[in-house]
């Protein structure tokens, strides 16, 4: 059991990530895919978990979101071309979404972070 005494006090940056997972949940529930819904929901429950392949699910889970959000931007930008609306704010909000997502996956690199996720429990 792990006392709040003892969480480093860089887990801060972890809410980089959680948003990232929140945002991207949000996304998927606003275009309606409910199954895949529940894997950011699982990778916030797992986040509690203390124990390193959890960070390298989580790093590879936002290269992925981030690569949605990407796709999502291009599908949007073809859809506005073709209707000829505008295109240039929404699409900029989605890859700024896909890039800030992938960032996110940098802060399992900090080195207390990695203390609080050892290798072998």
């Amino acid at each position: 059991m792990i006392l709040a005494s003892q969480i480093n006090t860089d887990m801060w940056r972890l809410i980089f990530p959680i948003l990232g997972a929140i945002l991207f949940a949000a996304h998927l529930y606003f275009w309606g895919s409910y199954f895949w819904l529940a894997v950011p929901v699982i990778l916030l429950i797992l986040l509690i978990i203390p124990f390193r392949p959890v960070c390298w699910l989580w790093q590879l889970s936002l290269i992925g979101f981030g690569i949605e959000w990407f796709i999502s931007a291009y599908n949007l930008y073809l859809r506005r071309i073709t209707s000829g609306m505008p295109f240039a704010l929404g699409v900029s909000i989605l890859i700024a979404c896909g890039l800030l997502t992938i960032l996110s996956s940098v802060v399992f690199y900090n080195g207390r972070i990695k203390e609080h996720y050892p290798l072998h429990v």
